[in-house]
Formats: structure tokens, C-alpha cells, sequence
């Protein structure tokens, strides 16, 4: 198709239009081809299974989960040797009773695992297997597996959130997020030509433009200025820093059409906040890296649906038994996709709560609240806060140690402690060069002393965080 052509589609076919054409000269309907189609027929299932009874829903999941069960058992050393050692015997047919029976897994766990949760036996026809780590965001990293499947049911599920909540394609996005030094960096940021690729591949989008995080709020606060954006996507923790400087300072922020937040729960206090700071639609989502999308913000109410088609969600409280709706629990995460690291009753680390039955009618369960963490901001000396660089593999890659968890926190204006459990422990050398990255990670040259627990326990939120500060 010629540049001409296309760019009549982007006009004429805005998200509530036509995805991209074979052919120019059939653009209603249009005639698409892969991965396009296979995309749509996605689309198409979701708009049916959405509004399925909880029980249409359970027979659904059940069957796909036997499967995974299956394939785990048979083809992954972890999932053998654990089900063996509980005395699991599968049985005729799985439901949630027997999901329920099997054992939880922890970070710990995938932790000590290593590659005998990888199958041994991955499907050819799911495509090549690539491994990735967890950003460590929870100061506990993991390795995971993923596969053509595994990308298509996120680029699935993310289009699907896009089309809930009926975003104009053909708009200007901004998204302000970590990126590596230099990629987006103040006062200009980056631009690409089109939204990412859960939209792009799919439909005409409008431009994006990007800035890291890590820039100043003032730089931030400039930047917005200029592009003007229709859509606005950052971290929860990092949108109320901006409302608040602006506030303090007397400076309105341009309106911008519709907030979207990720990464970090978001409180009802921060979403009346940034709801009232630019008078536009506040979204979030709920994901994780090793299983994708988890929960996605319910169209016409702030909860949250879980995306059944792509995990089962489990709610338990310390002894492991089911959580009634409206009880806080630990969050367990079943992928009924992932073929080449399987996640069975996998502990993620999360506090949430369930809710009843939407009032939208979809039957996908409802999670109410996520009770996570709001990842603080270091405070400088000269009373500005800034976005603090962990969770990258600053630690958990330092040459000769094995790092499995660690904690930094801020005692004061001049001082931070990071925690660390890791073997060996870092000898003088090692810690000189770790509180070097540290330090220009955080922005300021602090004092940086070390301790070695046992055990690095989570805040009052169940959530482990990476960077606590101290200082008011």
C-alpha cells in the first residue's frame, strides 16, 4: 500500500473504524491478513467471554488449565518433583477445588529453581522460547521464559484494554517512564511515529512521545506544555509529584484528556488527585511481568476485572485458604498460556482484595482493590525528590555475587542504607563500587552503609519494596 493510502485510512479509520488493510482498494470492509486477523479473532472471542455467567467462565478456564497442568507435570522437573512430594494425582477432571489442593510457589521458589522450571518438552508450534528477569521491582528478581503465545496474548490483552475504554488512535500519546540514560532524556524526550506496537500492528495511531522519569518535575511540568498530549501514561507515585509541584507553585498543568497509570497501586486519594489536577479520565491496569496482564479497570467503574482468559486469580490469606470478597489476601497467579516456564499458584508478592459482581454485567471476576505499593521518591537535600534507578539489575548482577533480595532505604537527608541478602557478601572493593551506582542512581553523592539480614521483610502493604524513605 502506498504512503498516500495510508494515510487516507489513518483519517478515515480512527479506533471506532478499520483496522490496517490488505489492499488499498478495500479498505470497508477491510480485508486484513496475519497477524492482524489472528488479532481480531482474538478481539471477537474476548467480546463473547466477557459476558459469560462465572460458571461458563470456570468450565472454560478449567479445561485450559488441565492442560497446563498436564504439560507441567509431565515435561518440568520443578512441577514433577513438587506435585510428587505432595502426593498430587491428577484427577479426571480439574476444578478450582483441585487447583486449590496443589502447593503455592514463591519467588524463592522459581528463584531456586532456575532452569528446572523451564520444560523440557516446549510445543514447536508456541515458537522459539527467549528468557527475560522481572525488573526487580520487588528487590527480589526472577527469571521467566516466554514464547510466541505468551507476546500474542499480551499484545491481546493490551489491545483489548485499549478498546474498552474506547481511545482515540489517532491522538497524540505521551508516556513519561524509566528509560535507559540518554533515550528520552529532559528537555526534549523522544518521539516515534506511532503508538506501540499492541496498537500500531494492528490500526493508523497518532504519534507518541516519550521522557524518562528520571527528569525533573520543572522538566516534566515544561514538557507537557509543549506536546500537549491527549493521552498521559506514568507511574501513579510519579503523576501525584507532578500535581503537587504544580500545585505548590501555582501553575496549572494543561488538561489532558485521559491519565493512565501502571507499575504502582493507585489509591482512591491519588486518583481523585490527578482527576482533579487535569479534569480527564484516570485509568489503571494491573499486570506483572512473568504472567501479563492480570486485571484490567472495569469501562464504566474504577475496580478492576481479572483477564480470565489469561490467568486464574486466586485470593488467600496466610494459611492459604480462600479470601471472601472484600478480605484482603495474598495474590496467586495461574498462566493458562505459558507452555515454557509454567506458573502454577505462583505468589506474586501482591496484597488484593476481591469484589462482587459488576454492575456492568461482565461476568470476569472482580478485583476491588490491589493493595501494592507506591514506589517513594528519594528526597534531596535541597527539598526536591526525584525517581529513584532501582530495580534495574544494578545489584543482582554485580560480578561474583549472587544477589536474591535487597532493600535500600533512606535513614536521612545524607544517608541511605541498602540491604542485601546475597552470596557471597560483597567484600570492601565490591561495596565501594555498588555504593558508587547507588549513588548516582538516587542523584545525590549519600553516605551509603550496608547490612546483611536473613530475611528483608515487606511493608504494611504485603508489598516488597525496593526503595523506602524515611525522611518526611
Amino acid at each position: 500500500m502506498s504512503e498516500a493510502a495510508r494515510q487516507t485510512v489513518a483519517r478515515r479509520h480512527p479506533v471506532s473504524g478499520m483496522p490496517h488493510p490488505a489492499l488499498a482498494e478495500l479498505t470497508f470492509p477491510t480485508l486484513t491478513v496475519e497477524p492482524v486477523s489472528r488479532m481480531l479473532a482474538l478481539q471477537f472471542q474476548f467480546e463473547r467471554s466477557e459476558w459469560w455467567p462465572a460458571a461458563r467462565l470456570a468450565e472454560e478456564q478449567n479445561a485450559q488449565l488441565a492442560i497446563v497442568l498436564a504439560h507441567a507435570f509431565e515435561t518440568t522437573p520443578y512441577y514433577r518433583t513438587l506435585f510428587t512430594r505432595a502426593g498430587v494425582r491428577r484427577p479426571a477432571e480439574v476444578d478450582a477445588g483441585f487447583l486449590r489442593s496443589l502447593p503455592i510457589t514463591k519467588r524463592a521458589d522459581i528463584q531456586a529453581a532456575g532452569r528446572d522450571l523451564v520444560s523440557q518438552r516446549h510445543p514447536k508450534e508456541h515458537g522459539p522460547v527467549t528468557f527475560a528477569r522481572t525488573s526487580g521491582s520487588t528487590g527480589q528478581p526472577v527469571d521467566f521464559g516466554r514464547d510466541n503465545l505468551t507476546s500474542l496474548m499480551w499484545l491481546a490483552c493490551s489491545l483489548r484494554e485499549y478498546l474498552w475504554h474506547g481511545r482515540d488512535f489517532l491522538g497524540k500519546i505521551a508516556t513519561i517512564r524509566q528509560l535507559k540514560p540518554g533515550e528520552a532524556d529532559a528537555p526534549d524526550g523522544a518521539r516515534t511515529a506511532q503508538w506501540g506496537s499492541s496498537v500500531a500492528s494492528f490500526f493508523p495511531t497518532g504519534p507518541g512521545v516519550l521522557l524518562d522519569v528520571a527528569s525533573s518535575l520543572d522538566d516534566q511540568i515544561g514538557w507537557l506544555r509543549r506536546e500537549k498530549p491527549g493521552q498521559l501514561v506514568s507511574l501513579p507515585s510519579n503523576l501525584v509529584a507532578l500535581a503537587a509541584h504544580a500545585k505548590a507553585r501555582g501553575e496549572p498543568l494543561p488538561p489532558i484528556g485521559e491519565i493512565r497509570t501502571f507499575g504502582e497501586m493507585l489509591p482512591a486519594d491519588s486518583r481523585a488527585i490527578l482527576r482533579e489536577t487535569w479534569g480527564g479520565k484516570v485509568t489503571d491496569m494491573y499486570t506483572c511481568e512473568e504472567a501479563g496482564f492480570l486485571a484490567l479497570q472495569c469501562p464504566e467503574h474504577d475496580h478492576f476485572h481479572v483477564v480470565a482468559e489469561n490467568v486464574i486469580i486466586e485470593i488467600v490469606d496466610e494459611a492459604g485458604q480462600a479470601c471472601e470478597a472484600g478480605v484482603p489476601g495474598r495474590v496467586l497467579v495461574t498462566s493458562l498460556h505459558n507452555f515454557a516456564t509454567p506458573l502454577i499458584r505462583y505468589d506474586i508478592g501482591d496484597c488484593a482484595e476481591f469484589g462482587p459482581p459488576c454492575p456492568c454485567g461482565r461476568g470476569l471476576p472482580v478485583i476491588r482493590h490491589v493493595h501494592g505499593r507506591r514506589r517513594n521518591r528519594v528526597v534531596l537535600p535541597d527539598g526536591r525528590t526525584g525517581f529513584p534507578r532501582l530495580g534495574e539489575r544494578t545489584f543482582v548482577a554485580t560480578p561474583g555475587l549472587r544477589v536474591a533480595q535487597f532493600k535500600c532505604v533512606q535513614k536521612s537527608l545524607a544517608a541511605v542504607e541498602l540491604q542485601m541478602i546475597c552470596e557471597p557478601r560483597p567484600d570492601a572493593a565490591q561495596q565501594a563500587e555498588i555504593a558508587r551506582v547507588l549513588t548516582a542512581s538516587l542523584g545525590h553523592p549519600f553516605a551509603v552503609s550496608f547490612s546483611f539480614p536473613e530475611r528483608i521483610l515487606p511493608g504494611p502493604n504485603g508489598k516488597f519494596e525496593t526503595f523506602v524513605s524515611e525522611v518526611s
